[in-house]
């Protein structure tokens, strides 16, 4: 007598499904890390040396420079890399992290991370702007993330595109 028998392998899909679930917000949060990474990377690029003449953003910020002796810190001959260095990535919680410049100061070389308006005209063309480097390397975001589910999709015997 003829007959046919059927077997379901779900229990096997099902742990596939489960390693993939538990491994998504693994790889989200490395990409956050990697694009924030790539922001401080190209944030403390040292900005070119000054064009002369100066370009001050007022009259009176240039006389307190040379009235108190550059702000109180001395006349600069060379840079500290005080900036630079001061660019860092922190976690938050298990959310994500935040990059950013503590110093107070920062906003007038790099602007902000909504805008370019409070980068002083002093530096402006010379350092990179905050907020532009944002959108550079946030734009890629997605694609990034889809990239790396895709390849541990594969990894786990998907057929993913």
């Amino acid at each position: 007598m003829p007959w046919l028998s059927l077997r379901s392998n779900v229990p096997i899909v099902q742990k596939k499904f489960e390693r993939l679930r538990r491994k998504i917000p693994l790889i989200s949060r490395k990409r956050i890390y990697d694009a924030m990474v790539e922001i401080r990377h190209q944030m403390k690029v040292p900005g070119q040396k000054p064009s002369y003449p100066i370009q001050w953003d007022s009259d009176r910020q240039r006389k307190a420079f040379f009235a108190s002796d550059g702000f109180g810190h001395g006349i600069p001959t060379q840079r500290s890399g005080t900036y630079t260095k001061a660019w860092m990535v922190s976690r938050v919680g298990d959310q994500g992290y935040d990059v950013g410049n503590p110093l107070a100061h920062a906003k007038f070389i790099g602007g902000t991370a909504r805008s370019g308006r409070t980068q002083s005209r002093i530096h402006r063309g010379r350092w990179p702007l905050f907020y532009l480097v944002i959108n550079s390397v946030l734009v890629k975001f997605p694609k990034k993330v889809k990239d790396s589910i895709v390849t541990i999709a594969r990894q786990e015997g998907f057929r993913a595109e």
